[in-house]
């Protein structure tokens, strides 16, 4: 897959994004992969397959250049684990992102060290019972403090000092976003915030258009495989997107829309 997306990419500038996703297999009982995990798309925990997905992003297009299948029994690694291993590629393939960004889940000590050791800024959620000391006193929950709009400088717990920042989604939750790139400003947490959106289309162009939901094969490796063609399929959509300013769904239709006007001319079954 590397071989194929590589064209396409600018390792000097952009944003890397990594995020999983669940290949749902609620109803199977004897597909391989298979595990239970919280999706976010059902805001519980179903069974399926573990995507994880590192994205390289310029701020218009969007390509996957690594990924791993959560597979715990096979290979004993954790989804975190999953996380140093592509980041640490992407940095043998001379990736020099502005920023590497990600959700909370993988915002673990060990993770964000990882980044620093390579000169990498950072930018992610945090949850609200984060511990951070916002004045050399003790530690306290990033909830339960007052932080203005252009973020504040805190001491992490076990990691250092970072920017701290404070925002309200549309359904009025509180979220908060860390960076150890303190210099940073309101503006720029929204820019990045709206970045991060990039691997939310991804996903959701990977299982409308590229199918990837929708393998029943019980086998490990047909499973592989097809989530494979599926990662390759959509490289196409997005080049199609930058080649020729085509957008996914039209590129996609294009391919359609040839073939039933190919089987029309000549079908095989009658309407």
């Amino acid at each position: 897959m590397w071989k194929e997306v590589e064209p396409f990419i600018e390792r000097r500038i952009g944003w890397l994004i990594l995020d999983d996703t669940v290949i749902d297999k609620i109803h199977s009982k004897r597909i391989e992969l298979t595990y239970y995990q919280w999706s976010g798309k059902h805001h519980k925990i179903v069974k399926g397959i573990g995507l994880i997905t590192l994205v390289w992003t310029d701020g218009t297009n969007t390509f996957p250049i690594d990924y791993r299948i959560y597979d715990k029994d096979g290979d004993e690694m954790s989804k975190n684990a999953h996380f140093r291993e592509m980041i640490n590629s992407a940095n043998e393939r001379n990736f020099q992102p502005s920023f590497v960004m990600f959700d909370s889940w993988y915002s673990g000590i060990d993770n964000l060290k990882c980044i620093d050791k390579l000169g990498w800024s950072w930018f992610t959620r945090v949850k609200k019972n984060r511990m951070v000391n916002p004045d050399d006193t003790e530690n306290h929950p990033v909830s339960s403090l007052e932080i203005p709009g252009d973020g504040s400088i805190v001491h992490m717990k076990k990691y250092g000092f970072i920017r701290l920042f404070h925002s309200v989604n549309k359904a009025g939750r509180d979220r908060y976003w860390a960076t150890n790139f303190l210099t940073m400003d309101h503006e720029d947490r929204r820019n990045l915030q709206a970045i991060c959106w990039s691997i939310e289309n991804y996903h959701r162009a990977l299982k409308e258009l590229c199918c990837v939901e929708d393998c029943k094969v019980r086998k490990e490796a047909g499973q592989r495989n097809h989530i494979n063609c599926s990662l390759r399929a959509y490289i196409r959509l997005e080049a199609a997107n930058l080649v020729n300013n085509i957008t996914l769904y039209n590129a996609k239709w294009a391919i359609e829309k040839a073939a039933i006007t190919t089987y029309l001319a000549n079908p095989k079954y009658a309407l």
